[in-house]
Order: C-alpha cells, then sequence, then structure tokens
C-alpha cells in the first residue's frame, strides 16, 4: 500500500514540474478489478504550493458513488519543501444492487475527485482528478448457470379418459400464469416510479434543510451543504437549482448567509 500511495505522489511531482500549476490532483483504485463485496482502496492525492510561507486549507471531495464505504476515511498531510501534500484513503466495495455485474465485465465511473485549497474562508485555488473507473465481474460465468440441470421433475401426463380433459386444462392453466405474470409486470412498472420519486424527494428535502441549516454555520459547511444540493438536485432533474447550488459551492468568494438562505428558498419553490 505504501508503494501504491508513493507511486501516486511520485507521479504529482513530474506533473508539477512539467506544468506549473497551483495544484494538482491525482486520483487511483486499488485493484482495478474486484468482485461483489471485494474490498478496493481508493486514493486521492493532492499537491500545492505553500504560498508566501502559509500553509493553506485543503479540502477533497471523493465520492464514492454506487459503491459502499466500508472503513473509515484516513486524510493525511505532509509537507515537501514549498509544497503541501494532502492525501485521502478510502476503502471501498460493491454491496448494491446499482454496481453488480449482471452480464460479463461491469464497469463502474466513480464521481470526479475535486479539491479546493482555501485560506480564511476563500477558495484560492481549484483542482480535480481524471476519472477511475473499477471494472466488476460476475462470481460465476454466464455458462456455468446455463449448464445447470433442474433438480426436480414432475409427472404432467395424463392417461385413459383423463386425456380429453388434459387438452382444455393445460391451455387454461399456462393462459393464468401468463395474465398472473402480466398483472405483476404491471403492478411493478406502477409502483417503481412513484417509490423513486419520493426517494429523490426525500433526499432533496433533506438536502435543502441542511443547507438552510448551514447559514448559521461556518463557510465551508456552506460549501458543503451547496454541493449535497447540487448533486442531489441534479439527480432529480432540478438542473437550474442544481447549478446555482454547484455555484454557490465552489465559488471564489465566501458564501453569504444570506445567499444560502436564498438558494435553499429557491429550491422549496423549485419542487
Amino acid at each position: 500500500m505504501k508503494l501504491f500511495v508513493l507511486g501516486l505522489i511520485g507521479s504529482l511531482l513530474a506533473v508539477g514540474a512539467a506544468h506549473a500549476a497551483p495544484i494538482r490532483v491525482q486520483a487511483g483504485a486499488e485493484p482495478e478489478t474486484v468482485g461483489m463485496g471485494d474490498p478496493i482502496r481508493y486514493v486521492v492525492v493532492a499537491r500545492l504550493p505553500r504560498g508566501n510561507g502559509d500553509v493553506p486549507s485543503v479540502r477533497i471531495f471523493a465520492d464514492a458513488g454506487p459503491l459502499a464505504q466500508v472503513g473509515p476515511a484516513r486524510t493525511t498531510r505532509s509537507t515537501d519543501g514549498s509544497f503541501v501534500v494532502v492525501t485521502l484513503e478510502q476503502h471501498l466495495a460493491c454491496l448494491d444492487l446499482s454496481c453488480t455485474p449482471a452480464r460479463g465485465v461491469r464497469r463502474v465511473r466513480l464521481p470526479v475527485a475535486r479539491v479546493a485549497a482555501g485560506r480564511a474562508g476563500d477558495v484560492v485555488a481549484t483542482g480535480r482528478a481524471d476519472p477511475v473507473t473499477i471494472l466488476l465481474e460476475p462470481r460465476v460465468a454466464g455458462a456455468a448457470v446455463g449448464a445447470a440441470t433442474p433438480p426436480y421433475r414432475q409427472q404432467t401426463a395424463l392417461s385413459g379418459a383423463d386425456d380429453r380433459a388434459g387438452h382444455l386444462v393445460t391451455p387454461l392453466i399456462v393462459a393464468a400464469a401468463v395474465l398472473l405474470l402480466l398483472a405483476l409486470l404491471l403492478g411493478m412498472l406502477a409502483l417503481r416510479p412513484r417509490s423513486t420519486a419520493r426517494a429523490r424527494e426525500a433526499e432533496l428535502v433533506r438536502a435543502v434543510r441542511l443547507l438552510r441549516e448551514s447559514a448559521r454555520r461556518p463557510v465551508p459547511d456552506r460549501r458543503r451543504a451547496a454541493d449535497l444540493v447540487s448533486r442531489v438536485a441534479g439527480s432529480a432533474g432540478a438542473c437550474e437549482v442544481a447549478d446555482d447550488a454547484s455555484q454557490l459551492a465552489w465559488s471564489a468568494s465566501s458564501p453569504k448567509p444570506e445567499g444560502t438562505v436564498a438558494l435553499a428558498e429557491r429550491a422549496e419553490a423549485g419542487r
């Protein structure tokens, strides 16, 4: 693991020497190919100049997307000459149907990791890493599943005088089974959009409440609350609210309490 982190930091040093920029970010996952439930080590490394002797405040935003976080995240900070190096390490795993491979290998692309550096509550530099993709392999091959034979057999043939009735009963049973399956399918299709919409509405209500409450807290809390509203509103289709919240979260100037409350009111009005 130490070699993995040192490799990421070494790559950042090489990039920083070739292209002078205020902040450099690199993300990586190990291993890149896993199965359902296997642990994944996700590391984001940010490297930026210290400036005029003072050490900036650095925050790394690395969402796990459809993957689940299976352990506490760990952030380390060090200095390398006139540079600050901040490393965020997370342990993830696929534990949900949203990332489970169905047929063959499934590619899961994690949200782009972003970094914001600032002083006295103001953002002075930002950066983002290249996308990280995880390959999820099924535990059992499709050919093995198809080769399984049914474990039970049932006698369905009718004998003697019952043959005439059998010719009529069998089509009726098949038709009843088809109608039952069709009714179940229609019921599932009718209920799924409502449950999904209710879940997204609940997430947006919670995010807007946190945004309104953040107006009474420090600037970093306002930025985090606005970033959460941006992501939740975007998934709910409220693009205008999502854009306004993203601009507030990543603005160069500190978000004001009145601006935070105004955004919360616009989000509530647009639901």
